[in-house]
């Protein structure tokens, strides 16, 4: 049970820690950039919607993804990791990663193109989790801010400013001879004032749904992951999610 509350009070803290090492990362990287003079090979290269992250995105999802940086003009992360792999996502590479520490995930990394302040559009991150959330209720106290869908184990946005769902998706950690984790959790985050005041709550969970889809497949955990093709209806209430 102390395991299970520690867990659930880090989420709070993830997406703040992974921004932080993810804007440190595009800085330091936008600055070699313009060192380079302008030379030939220094800019990173212009992707529609549909082209990001692994170009993984459905029709909708890039649709949202335009609403959400009112642009039609985005790059990915430039650059490499510790390990000398591209920072750019690759769903074969972020699904090996889940099981790593924040700082070592293969993460999809999106900026508006031109953008020279180095601060990400979104940020979406997938691990291993052996627990979710519980979904708050009406009168509950919680945040009224978090609207919640009925969307795999658990999955509510924050406003217009992060995104979090959980599926079901056992994974083996390469660490441990036995046993799975039941879960991936998938974040979505923003730096702040990068999204639109044209963006919805339900454009970040559509984005991230969209790309969670693509990871179940490539996980082998589609069936059981209960991710739609479409987003239902938002709710308040309902218990989406449970601890276990």
């Amino acid at each position: 049970m102390r395991r299970q509350i520690r867990e659930l009070q880090q989420d709070r803290t993830r997406a703040r820690t992974v921004s932080r090492s993810v804007l440190g990362a595009i800085v330091v990287a936008l600055g070699i950039s313009a060192c380079g003079g302008g030379d030939k090979g220094t800019d990173e290269a212009e992707l529609t919607a549909s082209q990001v992250c692994a170009s993984a995105f459905d029709t909708s999802a890039a649709k949202a993804l335009q609403r959400i940086g009112d642009t039609t003009k985005f790059a990915e992360m430039p650059g490499s990791d510790d390990s000398g792999k591209p920072n750019k996502f690759s769903l074969k590479y972020a699904a090996s990663t889940v099981h790593k520490d924040q700082t070592q995930r293969n993460q999809c990394v999106v900026f508006k193109a031109g953008d020279k302040s180095g601060h990400p559009l979104i940020d979406i991150d997938f691990s291993a989790s052996r627990y979710v959330p519980k979904t708050e209720t009406p009168g509950s106290g919680g945040d009224s801010e978090k609207t919640f869908y009925p969307i795999g184990a658990y999955a509510q946005t924050g406003d217009t400013s992060s995104a979090l769902l959980y599926f079901k998706c056992p994974t083996q950690d390469p660490t441990k001879a036995s046993g799975t984790t039941p879960y991936v959790r998938a974040s979505l985050t923003s730096a702040p004032g990068q999204i639109s005041a044209k963006a919805t709550g339900r454009d970040l969970m559509t984005v991230l749904n969209s790309l969670s889809e693509a990871m179940a497949k490539q996980l082998d955990c589609a069936s059981e992951a209960a991710l739609p093709s479409e987003i239902p209806a938002s709710t308040h209430s309902g218990a989406t999610g449970t601890s276990r």
